[in-house]
């Protein structure tokens, strides 16, 4: 190595212990890097729980070595043991490589593809890639390389992650760890964006769950369809967080057998959203496939029975895994350029492979959401509002486990409706449909079926406002005689109904009027509902002038004796209420200002803690707030060192 190209590397690994660990990790991965630095890793592999650590160049020349022939060959791994590597496979058969060392014994992953023979090489391929569904565009870059040659060591590792960034070996990887109870975050949730493509689809630029579903989602379901009929159709099922997705399900390929026996998993060992999924498509189909219809109840019961205040809960633990992984994929920032609904569908996806893993697993449930809610929780809820900017009618609040199932009930009864004369006139019928004391109409709460879900932000609520309604909002809040119940018809249709913006100006003058302050009020948390709803309202009908005067209404209630608002219930209607501006830099000022100012308020240390902690997570979600947001952070930072 000559000294320029010394002092450039010995600048090089200097200046690569200050570059965060995925970064580095991906630098070092390329070739082209390390050819120019004049780096030279030496990778150690551990293989599996076992502990045992192998130099890989040491066990890569040794395979090499018996996959050209050789009986056997010695390794000593990092603890200084002697192993024997030997090939049990027939002759003719792909290699089975194992390590052996007084009576312990080893399995190797595939390493076929060090092989000098190059059919060996593609059968290899070609079985990886049917077994895990490798799409075929990795696939034909793998097949080019490995028909000219073998794989370098520095390929082996990117082959081998191309292989594990997909759904089927993800779903073992963690099914094993979850058997071993040694889970960790980083092990649940990939931080691979490959991944993610593979489980739900790659986002296509669309601008909306709809036209995700008639896009490159109907063209993945196929894909799945095509792959494996029976596997391939409970994968389609993860895709289930919208009716729109399950109407893309194809079960063409499925025969009767493979299709009860779908259901007959789904029913017993499945998770919620698939569940749900089933049913939809069930009921599309029943016409022409009527072997499914003794599953229908039975899933419509699975739904409709969950205990939510029972320890073994499905909602709530599909529920804590979505917060879990929505989280996790906000601090890593995996899907930064994606629409949060295309974040989403993966994020719900992926809770619900995992979901249909713990449910197989048997294990209690109970402390599993516990620690999976807390565990990213403020990642999730401070990435959710900020994702009201572009899809404003879904808050973080709905993710409660309680509005998850009503939720589920508004899809099954939508579903009912739609499918009205695929349903005989018996329980099911009486149980979507019907009014009996275990129907789902009686079971669910007013309105609350048909909140929009996570994947509905975006979209305007296709309920216009009824006449009557419209009418009482006016005759409320159009008049010298406003009062907090004032507000009360209109906060609860925001979520539901379309809300025009003369509503919303209305509302804004009443608290004009009414010298921002709300008369006849009941309690503290009736303040706090209503602050809520109008935040949602100018949300919802991108209304910057009512979110002007709810700043200065919080401004006032921060400083009531009586009814009190705290920083952090400030800090959420401060945040939904500024996706009244789209515009990410109207956004980014608006929410900026309000925030400093809050910053600026007086607060006890820990109120100081929290509001940094929610800020910092903010920031990381969205950096662009760093430029209306730096003296805040200041601020609030100098409270806590105080």
């Amino acid at each position: 190595m000559t000294n320029s190209l010394f002092a450039r590397a010995a600048l090089a690994q200097a200046a690569m212990e200050y570059v965060p660990p995925l970064i580095r990790r991906t630098l070092l991965d390329e070739t082209s890097f390390n050819e120019e630095f004049g780096f030279k890793t030496e990778a150690v592999i551990s293989l599996g729980i076992s502990g045992v650590a192998i130099q890989q160049t040491v066990l890569f020349d040794a395979v090499r070595s018996v996959l050209a022939g050789a009986e056997n060959a010695e390794i000593v791994d990092e603890a200084d043991r002697a192993w024997q590597l030997t090939n049990e496979a027939e002759e003719g058969a792909l290699p089975v490589l194992a390590l052996n060392a007084n009576g312990e014994r080893l399995m190797l992953p595939d390493f076929a593809v060090l092989s000098g023979e190059v059919d060996m090489r593609i059968r290899s391929l070609e079985q990886a890639a049917v077994d895990v569904n490798l799409p075929i565009d990795a696939k034909e870059r793998w097949i080019e390389v490995l028909t000219e040659r073998a794989l370098e060591d520095d390929e082996i590792d990117t082959f081998h992650r191309d292989i594990c960034n997909t759904p089927v070996h993800v779903k073992r990887a963690i099914r094993s760890e979850i058997d071993a109870g040694q889970s960790t975050i980083s092990s649940l949730v990939p931080s691979s964006r490959d991944y993610y493509s593979r489980l739900v689809g790659t986002y296509d630029g669309c601008a909306s769950s709809k036209e995700y579903a008639a896009g490159s989602g109907q063209a993945f379901l196929n894909s799945l369809s095509e792959w494996q009929p029976y596997e391939g159709f409970l994968f389609s099922l993860f895709l289930a967080s919208h009716s729109t997705l399950t109407a893309e399900i194809c079960i063409d390929h499925l025969g009767n057998d493979d299709l009860i026996r779908a259901f007959e998993f789904v029913e017993a060992h499945g998770d919620m959203l698939s569940r749900l999924g089933a049913f939809e498509v069930g009921l599309r189909i029943l016409p022409q496939r009527p072997e499914v219809e003794p599953f229908l109840l039975q899933l419509v019961h699975r739904i409709r029975d969950d205990n939510l205040a029972g320890e073994q809960s499905d909602f709530k633990l599909f529920s804590a895994l979505f917060v879990l992984v929505d989280g996790e994929l906000s601090r890593t920032r995996l899907m930064s350029d994606t629409p949060p609904f295309y974040r989403r569908l993966a994020s719900l996806a992926h809770a619900a492979l995992m979901h249909r893993l713990i449910v197989q697993s048997g294990i209690e449930y109970k402390s599993f959401y516990e620690w999976a809610f807390s565990a990213r929780f403020e990642h999730y809820y401070m990435q959710s509002l900020a994702d009201m900017r572009t899809e404003p009618r879904w808050n973080p609040d709905l993710v409660d486990a309680s509005q998850i199932k009503e939720d589920f009930f508004g899809r099954l009864m939508i579903a009912g409706n739609n499918y009205f004369g695929n349903m005989g006139d018996g329980e099911l019928r009486e149980t979507i449909l019907g009014n009996g004391e275990q129907s789902l109409a009686k079971l669910s709460s007013f309105f609350r079926p048909y909140f929009p879900g996570p994947l509905e932000g975006s979209e305007e609520s296709p309920n216009p406002l009824p006449e009557e309604l419209a009418r009482a909002i006016d005759e409320q809040l159009n008049t010298d005689d406003v009062d907090a119940s004032s507000f009360i018809a209109l906060v609860n249709s925001a979520i539901i109904f379309k809300i025009t913006s003369g509503h919303a100006d209305l509302a804004a003058k009443a608290l004009r009027l009414g010298n921002y302050t709300l008369s006849k009020l009941e309690d503290k948390s009736q303040l706090v509902g209503i602050l809520n709803g109008l935040a949602t309202v100018a949300a919802a009908s991108r209304s910057p002038a009512l979110a002007d005067e709810l700043r200065i209404l919080v401004r006032r209630y921060l400083r009531d004796p009586q009814y009190k608002f705290s920083i952090e219930e400030a800090m959420r209607v401060c945040l939904v209420a500024s996706s009244s501006h789209q515009d990410l830099i109207d956004w980014r000022d608006f929410a900026g200002q309000w925030l400093t100012e809050l910053a600026s308020s007086q607060m006890e240390k820990n109120e100081a803690e929290d509001f940094c902690s929610r800020l910092t997570a903010l920031l990381h979600s969205t950096p662009e707030l760093w430029v209306s947001c730096s003296r805040a952070d200041a601020a609030l930072r100098a409270l806590c060192e105080f």
